[in-house]
């Protein structure tokens, strides 16, 4: 089966395949290319949940692989990171490359961290594209609608590129039409009257007109990597306009943006400098040694979640992360897809994952069966909701499996 075919089952939202609509279609091919240029869930919030032990097996959804990196601060004995998407996992490969190729962490910052430096094409021809399987390496070599090699993605600004990047530059277009100082909302004092200002012009543009009619189009979100069935659960029972106003200001009002990478991410598609200070766990400085020590213990896989699940030796798994992945699947597909963490996973199995919506699939009525095995821990739920700094998700949930229930 194509990669084409399997995101295509991964995002159907009904039991019969041929019910599947036009927008569900587009966005499997849209959702073919690289997204996410940086993961937008929390690992801390997910380690703080997870609680795991050392020499933990973990399985996760790679996405842009900033997470599975980052659970190597957790001591595992494994981490497989599985995707459908094969750029999500060409950044993956590229970053573990990084580790085991680049010299020193001055040099891994300024490909990684900074992603913006004339001579990291150079540096990506020497020492990362030898050390890239092919699948990587054609790639990252590949041209672009413009005739540029991917790779060249990392010489002027990494992170403004992918779906993601794009959407968030177009954001930016609008603030400044809108006359919102993104610098004052992401550095300025939380209650200096410039700030204030700032936060009212964004509460103006989200309850315009116009943000009425671009919240409205499907295909927009798909720039969020919001499925047409995630858009459902975004936006529930209120507009989607001020459903994503209230998360916007989650992610840059609550937490403080010095220690926030998602709010500079969000406010200017960069992070502020190396060191420690505002930076995903992998990409910390004092975190580098133990980074390249454990890059090998990071296994990238291109198949179906379930699938492969379903390929591991039975009582194996520590902890599974499935990210937001159920909001795009039908019920028969998640309640296999938790037949096969029952099976693959060890009695103290934890599985974490975020929801658009504050409900947690498990809790509604078609699956509510798995409940007799699955039981919510909402101490560990609400730590990491409290802790996801990233803020765009209405609930983070942690299930561990019912005393007794083991097959």
């Amino acid at each position: 089966m194509n990669t084409q075919q399997l995101i295509a089952d991964a995002v159907r939202n009904s039991k019969d395949r041929s019910e599947s609509t036009l927008w569900d279609a587009l966005f499997s091919i849209w959702f073919r290319r690289l997204v996410y240029t940086q993961i937008w869930e929390d690992p801390e919030a997910d380690l703080a949940a997870l609680q795991l032990p050392i020499g933990s097996t973990i399985v996760t959804i790679s996405s842009g692989g900033c997470n599975a990196l980052s659970y190597l601060t957790a001591k595992p004995a494994q981490v497989f990171a599985v995707d459908l998407n094969e750029a999500h996992l060409a950044l993956l490969k590229l970053k573990l490359a990084g580790l085991r190729a680049l010299p020193d962490y001055a040099s891994f910052w300024r490909f990684f961290g900074e992603g913006a430096a004339a001579d990291n094409a150079d540096l990506y021809r020497r020492r990362l594209r030898p050390a890239l399987d092919l699948d990587a390496r054609s790639f990252w070599d590949e041209r672009d609608f413009r005739g540029r090699p991917r790779y060249r993605y990392f010489t002027n600004g990494f992170y403004r590129h992918g779906a993601l990047g794009h959407f968030i530059g177009f954001a930016h277009l609008l603030a400044r039409l809108a006359k919102i100082d993104l610098d004052v909302l992401l550095k300025g004092a939380p209650e200096s009257p410039e700030r204030q200002a700032a936060l009212q012009r964004v509460d103006r543009l989200f309850h315009s007109r116009f943000a009425r009619m671009l919240t409205g189009t499907p295909a927009l979100l798909f720039s969020l990597g919001i499925p047409p069935q995630q858009r459902e659960l975004l936006g529930g029972d209120q507009p989607l306009n001020e459903v994503l106003h209230q998360r916007l200001l989650r992610l840059i009002d609550v937490y403080p943006n010095e220690t926030n990478y998602f709010a500079w991410q969000a406010l200017s598609r960069s992070y502020p400098g190396p060191g420690d200070r505002c930076l995903p766990l992998y990409l910390q400085e004092s975190r580098y040694q133990q980074m390249r020590a454990g890059a090998g213990l990071v296994i990238p896989v291109h198949e179906n979640l379930r699938v492969f699940l379903e390929s591991l030796p039975a009582r194996q798994i520590d902890a599974v992360v499935l990210l937001d992945s159920q909001d795009w699947m039908a019920p028969d597909e998640i309640r296999a897809l938790w037949d096969a963490i029952d099976r693959a996973g060890k009695e103290q199995v934890r599985v974490i994952f975020r929801t658009a919506g504050a409900e947690s699939p498990l809790e509604t009525e078609p699956l509510a069966p798995l409940q007799q095995t699955w039981q919510r821990d909402a101490e560990r739920s609400a730590i990491g909701f409290d802790r996801d700094r990233s803020g765009i998700y209405g609930g983070f949930h942690c299930y561990m499996r019912r005393s007794g229930s083991v097959g």
